[in-house]
């Protein structure tokens, strides 16, 4: 575990940042297949409801690693908890919130609470191993 304490933070950064990205891009990824999409589109058209509920779970459980990783300078353990907590949880609630206005989406507060359930666990995994 120390060589994951060791990574430079911006290199952290850089890492969780590019995961960040990959969760915006599946969430605003239109739900419906038009002639000329490529393979990534017919992927979110076409996985199922009970996978896309599970992904929920395990993206932001693994994006709350990620941050609390990243937020490693936050002197404060119970401050980067929290803060690991909302912004994951934010991100989460914004981006179902605008899976509204995506064709084919639907942001919805299962959805919301299956992220603030992945949080939790994730947030859990980090204080039983650090």
């Amino acid at each position: 575990m120390d060589w994951l304490l060791s990574v430079p933070l911006a290199h952290r950064w850089g890492i969780t940042l590019v995961f960040v990205a990959i969760v915006v891009a599946l969430s605003v990824t239109p739900g419906v297949a038009r002639p000329g999409d490529g393979v990534f589109v017919w992927l979110v058209v076409n996985t199922p409801t009970p996978i896309q509920k599970i992904m929920h779970v395990a993206v932001y459980a693994a994006l709350a690693v990620l941050w609390f990783w990243t937020l490693e300078s936050v002197q404060s353990r119970s401050l980067r908890i929290v803060l690991t907590f909302f912004v994951t949880v934010g991100l989460g609630t914004a981006l179902e919130w605008h899976q509204t206005r995506v064709p084919g989406r639907y942001g919805t507060l299962i959805d919301v609470v299956l992220n603030v359930v992945g949080a939790l666990l994730g947030l859990l995994a980090v204080v039983i191993i650090i």
